[in-house]
């Protein structure tokens, strides 16, 4: 380290500086100066990116969730302009633990880079047949869909069928609520970051699909209540909130807060 603070100091830029920030990251991962220095030196040496690679693939192996490291791998790809066994090696990250919220970050750098959308909708069935409740799967999945065309009709009977699979899970009726529009009370705000389009509730039947959760699952009843409220049916959603403070044991105090909402736009 007080060879590492000496060049910091002095800005050399050499073959054994390039070595020492090796044996820093080794070290001390998250160090990310020493990132920085490593990429002054990969840049104006003109080093080989593809070793350097492979440097990459040995740290971010053994240190995952680390930041810097996938910061780095970034940068890198940026200046290879070549993505050529990358999905491979999420792939490989994915198999230990399919949440990685960096390598899921990561991919969706990737796929927006070098435009792999279509590929990579087919690729992310994989990560839902695996687990239906991998919620990073799921907003991965949805990321892609708002950057590509596709029927949407198709894509709700997808959902429905997933929700069959195993109805309690949360993920993918967040998945499903996340297409919809939802009711705004009135110290509602809208979120500026909605960029996507959002389709209107009221437009597409699900009424039969939550009759066939037999509206006991709390989901279901959570989306019955949307529909109440454009129906102007007030009544009737404070009744199913006070029925989910039973159902819904963990969320008693939210559904207490949206049943004070309803009763605000009744008085």
């Amino acid at each position: 380290m007080d060879y590492f603070r000496a060049i910091v100091k002095s800005g050399e830029i050499s073959e054994r500086v390039y070595d020492l920030t090796g044996i820093i990251i080794n070290k001390l991962v998250s160090n990310y100066n020493a990132y920085i220095i490593r990429r002054k030196c990969l840049r104006q040496m003109n080093l080989d990116l593809n070793k350097e690679m492979e440097f990459i693939n040995q740290v971010t192996i053994a240190n995952q969730k680390v930041y810097q490291i996938w910061e780095h791998r970034r940068q890198v790809i940026e200046e290879l302009n070549d993505f050529k066994g990358e999905i491979e090696f999420l792939h490989q990250i994915f198999d230990i633990d399919n949440k990685n919220y960096h390598g899921w970050t990561y991919r969706v750098w990737l796929c927006e880079k070098f435009k792999l959308y279509n590929q990579e909708i087919k690729d992310i069935q994989y990560y839902l047949e695996e687990d239906i409740g991998n919620n990073s799967a799921w907003n991965y999945r949805y990321f892609l869909l708002t950057k590509m065309p596709f029927d949407f009709n198709t894509e709700l009977e997808y959902i429905k069928n997933a929700i069959r699979l195993e109805q309690d899970n949360e993920a993918s009726w967040n998945y499903l609520r996340g297409w919809f529009k939802m009711f705004k009370f009135k110290n509602d705000q809208e979120n500026p970051y909605k960029t996507y389009v959002q389709y209107n509730l009221k437009d597409f039947n699900l009424f039969d699909f939550l009759k066939e959760m037999r509206f006991s699952n709390r989901f279901a009843l959570s989306l019955q209540i949307q529909y109440l409220l454009f129906d102007g049916k007030f009544q009737d959603a404070i009744q199913i909130c006070e029925q989910l403070q039973n159902y819904d044991l963990i969320r008693i105090k939210y559904w207490q807060y949206i049943k004070n909402q309803i009763i605000e736009l009744i008085q």
